[in-house]
């Protein structure tokens, strides 16, 4: 692994990227598009640029291999790891989650919740309130939550999963109380903290993008290694972030809404930098070794 990589630093604090969503992102990204398996030293070496101890990194893979989303089979003296049907069920859903949804129109109406679980089964009802968050209700009180969205299809698969349907209610509704638009979001999500990270985002990777362009404009040579450490970070990042994002029409969003801005600096990252990246991960893989080759655009 090239010196460059392993002392690349940001300088912008940030909230630390889940494990999960790391691996993920080095399946989705680089592993399943080149045979979906990796052999486990390689694997390590992808992933320590970010901070990731090798025990940090099998400790990470065998929480996954008892959550049944990675598996794992030996050739001699090596393990190779590879997603499970589960496991890319779960990289895929997150991957459209993350880059694939839009802030759609409203069509004002608010879609409530309510749900009365008893308290031994409380940790259902934990479960519940996790997962309403995941697919974007916001909670305007312990066990009342609320939608623009109609989101009848992810309701009534979430029910019959956690075997709740006659626990909970559900209703269209015309809100006609003192917070209008933007204000009852605000209560109901934590907008203000969604928009700072998005802003730490923004300005953390135009800066970093804009260098890197400007060595490009200058013809200087750039490290492949270096590029495959920003795209992958830059990736998982926004991912961690929009993972949290629910998507909210525009209308009930701060005006000039950042998340859209994120995202286009994300993929413009993505798009300008893939070259030197699929060269060096293709370097990993075939031998094992970091060649830190030096590419000039």
């Amino acid at each position: 692994m090239s010196q460059k990589i392993r002392n690349i630093k940001l300088k912008h604090k940030s909230k630390p990227i889940r494990t999960t969503t790391i691996i993920f992102t080095l399946f989705g990204g680089y592993i399943n598009p080149r045979g979906g398996e990796i052999r486990a030293g390689n694997l390590i070496k992808l992933l320590t640029p970010f901070g990731l101890s090798g025990n940090a990194i099998r400790l990470a893979l065998s929480r996954m291999s008892k959550q049944g989303l990675i598996r794992s089979r030996k050739k001699g003296r090596e393990s190779y790891y590879s997603l499970t049907k589960k496991g890319n069920e779960w990289m895929l859903a997150g991957q459209r989650w993350a880059l694939e949804r839009d802030y759609n129109p409203w069509d004002k109406k608010w879609r409530l919740l309510v749900y009365s679980i008893p308290e031994e089964v409380r940790h259902i009802r934990d479960t519940l309130r996790k997962k309403l968050r995941s697919i974007g209700f916001g909670s305007l009180s312990s066990s009342l939550w609320i939608s623009p969205y109609d989101l009848k299809k992810e309701l009534a698969s979430l029910f019959k999963k956690l075997e709740v349907t006659k626990c909970v209610e559900t209703f269209e509704a015309k809100y006609t109380g003192q917070r209008k638009g933007r204000k009852l979001t605000a209560k109901a999500w934590n907008i203000h903290g969604l928009e700072n990270r998005y802003k730490e985002f923004l300005n953390k990777y135009s800066l970093l993008l804009s260098i890197l362009k400007e060595k490009i404009k200058k013809k200087k040579m750039i490290d492949s290694g270096e590029c495959f450490a920003q795209r992958f970070r830059v990736t998982a990042e926004f991912i961690d972030i929009a993972l949290d994002d629910p998507m909210l029409p525009l209308e009930l969003l701060p005006d000039n809404w950042v998340g859209l801005k994120a995202k286009k600096i994300c993929l413009e990252y993505w798009e300008f930098l893939t070259p030197e990246v699929n060269k060096f991960v293709d370097s990993i893989l075939k031998d094992g070794k970091s060649k830190g080759n030096q590419v000039k655009r």
